[in-house]
């Protein structure tokens, strides 16, 4: 593996780069200001934009960027059917 790769692996999520897109729970859970377990609750009843990958989940930055500029969770339950679109429409 070449050094660029290499680099290109250890992207930051929120500082761009191809894989920077992608985030951990971890790093959800930061951006959030929430428990890891809220975040590993919330993608595994579908109430926040996530796909599994193996036996962990990543989120992509745009998709959680989207779901908070329409009301996150708390607009889920207003407008259910539009939110769930929107979270698993990627």
């Amino acid at each position: 593996m070449t050094n660029e790769h290499q680099n290109d692996r250890n992207t930051s999520p929120l500082g761009g780069g191809n894989l920077g897109e992608f985030m951990t729970v971890e790093d959800v859970a930061d951006m959030l200001r929430i428990n890891k377990s809220t975040v590993y609750r919330m993608a595994k009843a579908g109430r926040i934009p996530a796909t599994r990958v193996g036996r962990q989940w990543r989120f992509r930055l745009s998709a959680l960027e989207e779901f908070l500029d329409a009301g996150g969770d708390v607009a889920f339950d207003e407008h259910e059917e539009g939110l769930a679109e929107a979270v698993n429409r990627w």
